[in-house]
């Protein structure tokens, strides 16, 4: 798959990464270009773990949303199986991160995907992640749309013109 030009990704209602509903949530944005995904964040104080540092389960959370996102690149609905992160460096608050992700390889019954988050300005990497992903079924798929709220319309409508073109 050849890059695009970058395009933005729906997000949910309720999701803790990217619900746009969730007054406690991080309300990341994510764009792809067919082939990664990518967002920017700038964390604040009340995401700290240590002061002055960002919360390690939050990285894990941006990282495990930011890979699993590129299962849509390939119109599939993934679930995490397992989520493998080395941490490499503390990460700061009050700076912009940016995490991406891309495909490893597409099974069937498996996705594998990698990523890593980076302070933007710079380039230094902080974390990465290799994840496994399990494709829901479409029953599945289905009762997402019905049970999770937020717009999966916009999703399937999204997907269908990705599949287009």
């Amino acid at each position: 798959m050849s890059p695009r030009p970058p395009r933005s990704q729906p997000s949910s209602a309720l999701c803790f990464v990217c619900g746009t509903d969730n007054p406690h949530g991080l309300k990341a944005t994510f764009v792809d270009d067919g082939v990664q995904v990518w967002t920017e964040l700038t964390p604040a104080e009340h995401h700290q773990g240590w002061p002055g540092v960002l919360h390690g389960g939050i990285i894990s959370a941006v990282l495990d949303e930011t890979i699993g996102r590129v299962a849509f690149l390939h119109d599939r609905w993934v679930q995490t199986g397992s989520l493998s992160l080395r941490f490499l460096r503390p990460a700061p608050l009050g700076q912009a991160l940016r995490a991406s992700g891309r495909l490893i390889r597409n099974h069937r019954r498996l996705m594998q995907m990698a990523g890593q988050l980076i302070v933007a300005a710079t380039g230094e990497v902080l974390a990465e992640a290799e994840g496994t992903f399990v494709p829901l079924p479409d029953a599945a798929r289905s009762a997402l749309a019905t049970q999770l709220g937020g717009d999966f319309a916009t999703w399937e409508a999204w997907l269908a013109k990705n599949r287009a073109g």
